[in-house]
């Protein structure tokens, strides 16, 4: 398949992510650009809400639950606008020129689709190439058990890899919306999850940041149109989470972040350009920040964190405001009260909504000062300097440091480059575990969540930069033809584009593009499965029975056979329970003529074939299958077929 055959999965995605979400934006009377822009944030809500409620009412997973809550919610808010408390239109309504208003916030999300979009093309290559990591394995599996199954829920997910063993929740959007771009297009699983990370990383995010930005500052156009560049231009948000793991479901909600955020900011009165009232926004807290949480809950956890310097800001400002009025003493007490009410569910949540201990081992990876310069450059792990963008991120604290109601903006920014030299830098203590435990003590996702205050921040210093120039060419064409008055901002606006492409898109941008692409390409030596392994796989279908069930040792990359040839394997992820039945298929397969107890086990799991990949395991691993390895001359198996090293064997033991 070339990318134009994966086109009507990307459009599937798109369109997936953008209709539900809009419908209801446009009830509740957002403008056209931020309904489009928030549309993705309910969307995945109505997604991850539907997908435990539908099992519950006893239907399948398919996109019906997903369109019943849908007109469920569109209902309720239709209802909730009628009343009369209900603003009859958004604040600030002097925006009534959509072209010059609206418009150029268009342009900029198309120009970051482009620009993130080529980038994500260019790191995958092919639509169905997959990542070679170690969690894919479990993801592309997981959205194949959703198939099978048709439960899509986050409590119900795990019982692919839990055997005999209760299944706990996992934070299964990501699972679900691939899912549906699968049966809503036809696409393979590896081309469905293509077109959702392009619409993730380069639909999702940008318009999270413009819509963040939006509140933040009545930006010049040719900053507007510099905004689509801008977003696509850090090397570590989105490739980096596309590159490392692969981190799918934080992918999905760190994206959601930027304009989540600025929700709940609204809410607190912390923008300067809310544009849309208070009700309003805790409608959409409600209907966004869920989403958020089931993609990932240290994404939600992200959220709370970089939203304390605004609880803060709103305490403040709050009580001065207070002293200025000549208020009550009981007000200050209550201020004081609700401020300290929102930090205890805060830390409550702090330390609930984290992994084991022995889940976070990650350890520093250099030291902290190392760690802060390169928070600084925008240059993690060595990657080289992205100094154009870390200027403009510098002139955007300068903006904030002029604003005192934008201070907030400056200290989350702050806040996530203290939350990454702490994790890169510091070594492993009960204070660091307290501190970055939510995010497993890894850099890499802590490395992730500095583009989501730096991305605005980014933009602001861009608009510091051009609003004197913007005035500089409105003065200077002044009084001539209304038609060229009109389109110079917007003229100055594409010159910005034009340099700010090679201006951002060089060695930093070049590194992270390259280094995923690595992790994509299928060759001799790929880490999770070879050339050959991958062409066993797309074999199967025509050497196996459709109810085949194939013994794997999963570290080699055999247990993606269920997610790419659709055949049921013993394990679908390396970090998998065995069963009792199972763990006799591994150690004894092999000794079925010795061993009674194996022909039991063979008949209680089904096992028809062994999937051998050799020795070679991913990450290093050295996990042992004595009963389906060296089998080649054992006379209870007889080869089916092999590519290369790769070969398929069938189990006629116990017959």
């Amino acid at each position: 398949m070339d990318w134009l055959g994966a086109l009507p999965a990307i459009l599937t995605a798109l369109a997936l992510l953008t209709v539900p979400g809009l419908a209801i934006g446009l009830v509740l009377r957002l403008r056209l650009f931020d309904a489009v822009a928030l549309a993705p944030l309910v969307t995945v809500t109505l997604i991850s809400v539907s997908a435990v409620a539908a099992p519950f009412a006893g239907i399948g997973w398919s996109i019906l639950p997903v369109l019943v809550l849908t007109v469920l919610v569109l209902a309720a808010c239709f209802g909730i606008t009628r009343f009369s408390w209900y603003p009859a239109r958004t604040a600030g309504s002097a925006e009534h020129s959509f072209l010059r208003h609206q418009g150029p916030w268009f342009v900029a999300a198309a120009a970051a689709f482009l620009l993130i979009g080529w980038q994500v093309v260019h790191i995958i290559g092919a639509p169905e190439n997959f990542s070679q990591t170690f969690d894919n394995n479990f993801h592309l599996n997981a959205v194949r058990y959703i198939l099978d199954t048709g439960n899509a829920s986050s409590l119900n997910l795990t019982s692919m890899t839990t055997a005999d063993q209760p299944a706990y929740f996992y934070p299964a959007a990501w699972h679900g919306f691939v899912s549906l771009i699968v049966q809503l297009s036809g696409v393979p699983i590896t081309a469905a999850t293509s077109a959702g990370i392009i619409a993730v990383s380069a639909a999702v995010w940008p318009l999270s940041v413009l819509f963040a930005v939006r509140r933040l500052a009545k930006l010049v156009p040719a900053a507007i149109l510099g905004a689509g560049v801008l977003v696509g231009s850090f090397s570590a948000f989105p490739i980096l989470l596309m590159d490392f793991g692969v981190l799918y479901p934080n992918l999905l909600s760190l994206a959601m972040v930027p304009a989540a955020l600025m929700i709940l900011a609204g809410i607190l009165r912390q923008l300067p350009h809310p544009d849309i009232p208070v009700v309003t926004l805790i409608l959409l807290a409600m209907l966004t920040v869920p989403g958020v949480a089931v993609s990932h809950p240290n994404g939600v956890m992200t959220l709370f964190a970089l939203a304390v310097p605004a609880v803060l800001s709103a305490y403040i400002r709050g009580l001065a405001g207070l002293y200025r009025s000549g208020a009550a003493r009981t007000r200050y007490l209550f201020a004081t009260l609700a401020t300290a009410a929102a930090f205890t569910i805060f830390f409550v949540l702090w330390n609930v909504i984290r992994p084991p201990e022995e889940a976070a081992f990650w350890d520093r990876v250099e030291t902290a000062p190392q760690a802060f310069g390169e928070a600084l450059l925008n240059a993690p792990f060595g990657r080289p300097a992205a100094v154009f963008i870390s200027v403009l991120v510098l002139l955007g604290l300068v903006y904030c440091f002029r604003r005192p109601r934008l201070l907030w903006v400056a200290g989350g920014y702050l806040l996530s480059v203290w939350l990454f030299v702490v994790a890169a830098g510091y070594p492993i203590t009960e204070n660091r575990m307290f501190i970055t435990g939510v995010w497993y003590n890894d850099p890499y996702r802590l490395a992730a969540i500095l583009p989501i205050m730096g991305a605005p921040l980014a933009i602001l210093g861009l608009q510091l930069v051009l609003e004197p120039v913007d005035r500089w060419v409105r003065a200077r064409v002044a009084g001539t033809a209304g038609a060229v008055s009109g389109a110079a901002p917007f003229v100055l606006g594409l010159v910005a584009i034009l340099a700010l492409v090679p201006l951002t898109q060089g060695a930093s941008m070049d590194a992270a593009v390259s280094s995923a692409r690595n992790s994509y390409a299928v060759n001799d030596d790929s880490a999770l499965v070879s050339t050959d392994e991958l062409e066993l796989l797309r074999q199967l279908p025509e050497l196996t029975e459709p109810d085949a069930v194939i013994a794997v040792n999963p570290w080699t990359g055999a247990a993606l056979a269920y997610a790419i040839a659709d055949r049921d394997t013993t394990y679908k992820h390396t970090l998998s329970n065995t069963s009792p039945e199972a763990a006799v298929i591994d150690n004894s397969l092999k000794d079925a003529d010795s061993m009674p107890e194996v022909c039991d086990a063979v008949e209680a799991t089904g096992v028809d074939y062994v999937l051998d990949f050799g020795t070679r395991q991913i990450n290093n691993g050295t996990a042992e299958y004595p009963g389906i390895e060296d089998i080649d001359s054992d006379p209870d198996f007889q080869k089916v077929a092999s590519v290369g090293e790769a070969s398929l064997y069938e189990f006629v033991g116990c017959s």
